[in-house]
């Protein structure tokens, strides 16, 4: 079946869409008990197209049970550790985003932390020539350390939260200043920088839900690590890296 689709990736596109976000919302709703999700599905089960196109088509309802989900994003966390197996340790990301979606407006992805399923993301769409504030960052690996200086949205931050000291900011990234990662649920809360979450919206526009929480957790485990001198950063994949990739099993 994986050969299927590396050979073909219009449809692992489609897959992958549907899979991985269907499972966030999924999760989303697992949080308000494990019951109503399964009433849900036993009345109303959504179709596959009501989450990858804007207008829904299709008439078949989509029976993919949570734990057939789930085993997706595991068998996705073997995968990416399968692929760094040789890679000198330095250049090891600590981090992971792989993007796995676009609809010419937001681009949704997965953020994993030493391989391990860690969150979703969203950025702004992929363009050719950059447009301020509504293009997302070119893919590649970058360091992560702290932006020290109190810009209004530091301070914004930090009078909200505690936890708070400095933003998080990518390096080095080629046409583009103060890349962070911070909390956002749309691409109007982004100006090329990662938002993250718990969850991806099934509606339109693409969305993602429970930022703030999220990044609370993201915030303190990356904040520790820089605490403690170690060398973090990121390495993003484009849609391409599922054909790109060298498992081939």
């Amino acid at each position: 079946m994986l050969l299927v689709f590396f050979t073909n990736p219009d449809l692992l596109s489609k897959i992958w869409l549907y899979l991985i976000g269907f499972v966030g919302y999924i999760i989303t709703l697992g949080q308000k008990g494990f019951s109503a999700v399964k009433k849900m599905f036993e009345r109303s089960p959504k179709p596959i197209e009501s989450i990858i196109s804007p207008s829904p088509k299709a008439d078949e309802p989509a029976n993919f049970e949570i734990d057939h989900l789930q085993s997706r994003i595991r068998k996705l966390e073997s995968d990416l550790a399968l692929a760094q197996q040789g890679t000198v340790a330095e250049k090891t990301a600590t981090i992971s985003l792989l993007r796995y979606y676009d609809d010419g407006e937001t681009t949704l992805g997965l953020m994993f932390m030493r391989t391990k399923f860690f969150c979703y993301t969203l950025e702004d769409t992929h363009r050719e020539l950059k447009v301020k504030h509504q293009t997302r960052i070119p893919a590649g690996q970058y360091a992560i350390n702290f932006n020290k200086n109190i810009t209004p949205m530091t301070q914004k931050y930090r009078d909200k939260n505690s936890w708070f000291d400095f933003h998080l900011q990518l390096q080095d990234v080629p046409e583009f200043e103060g890349i962070y990662i911070h909390i956002g649920n749309n691409h109007e809360h982004t100006s090329g920088c990662i938002l993250i979450a718990d969850g991806v919206s099934a509606g339109m526009p693409r969305s993602i839900l429970s930022s703030s929480k999220t990044y609370e957790q993201f915030y303190k485990k990356i904040s520790s690590l820089l605490h403690t001198h170690e060398n973090v950063s990121i390495a993003i994949y484009n849609e391409d890296w599922f054909g790109k990739s060298p498992i081939r099993s």
